[in-house]
């Protein structure tokens, strides 16, 4: 073996463990690979901060700092790459470790908890009187209720796609299993809404991804998301939603 094969192998190969911590609630990283190798290997994979970035948007609100998540987003990936034994291994616990870094900073920022409180509330709050109401939940029903333009309210759906792709969980009422019942509500939706819900949760395409399958723009697959979202959030609030398994 050379001296070049040598020192390669070597940035390459495991190096002794050793610990650091993150934060207090934060487990201890092992690091298996030399930093030099560790670097290259997440430099090869800085696509995949675009492909988990596209996961959750297309569109962001100007609220959030998409600079900031990006350096975030490429400190994780450098932790992945230092951590990981496996090389073969990386490109999945890469995925994961981005989709987790950025949901975290994302639910903990102020435009999320603003988004969850000010603007996406009173948006399916708004959904679901119409339909207690007996009424469509149309779009000129919804700008009437929220006194909000055309533009104003898909922007809201557009926030809304982000913020139930972060964390469906959050938006749903208490007891309310999601597994159940969304399937029912998505039969009563537009087919382009149906289609999209069932390209992003099924297919796991992004919304780039999914504009493409459909002939749309980015934006509007995102919209059409928000739109399926929205219908899901409001109808799992009546108490004759099918997915209501309240637990005991």
């Amino acid at each position: 073996m050379n001296e070049h094969a040598h020192a390669d192998s070597e940035l390459s190969g495991p190096t002794h463990s050793q610990l650091r911590y993150l934060s207090g609630e934060t487990p201890p990283l092992v690091l298996h690979r030399h930093p030099l190798a560790a670097a290259r290997l997440a430099a090869d994979h800085e696509w995949l901060i675009d492909r988990v970035t596209r996961r959750v948007a297309a569109w962001w609100p100007e609220e959030i700092d998409r600079q900031a998540l990006r350096r975030e987003a490429a400190i994780a990936l450098q932790q992945t790459a230092a951590s990981i034994s496996r090389v073969e291994d990386f490109p999945e616990a890469a995925v994961g470790a981005l989709d987790r870094r950025m949901r975290h900073l994302l639910t903990e920022s102020e435009w999320y908890r603003q988004a969850m409180v000010e603007r996406l509330r009173p948006l399916y709050e708004a959904w679901r009187g119409a339909i207690i109401a007996g009424r469509e939940p149309s779009d000129h029903t919804l700008i009437s209720r929220l006194r909000l333009s055309l533009p104003h309210l898909t922007e809201r759906f557009m926030e809304m796609a982000i913020a139930f792709a972060l964390e469906p969980a959050a938006m749903l009422p208490t007891g309310v299993d999601a597994r159940y019942g969304i399937a029912e509500i998505l039969m009563e939706l537009p087919t382009d809404q149906q289609l999209t819900a069932a390209l992003y949760c099924h297919q796991e395409l992004n919304f780039p991804e999914i504009a493409r399958v459909l002939s749309i723009a980015p934006e509007r697959a995102q919209e059409l998301f928000g739109r399926a979202a929205t219908g899901i959030v409001a109808e799992a609030g009546l108490s004759e939603w099918p997915g209501r398994a309240l637990t005991a």
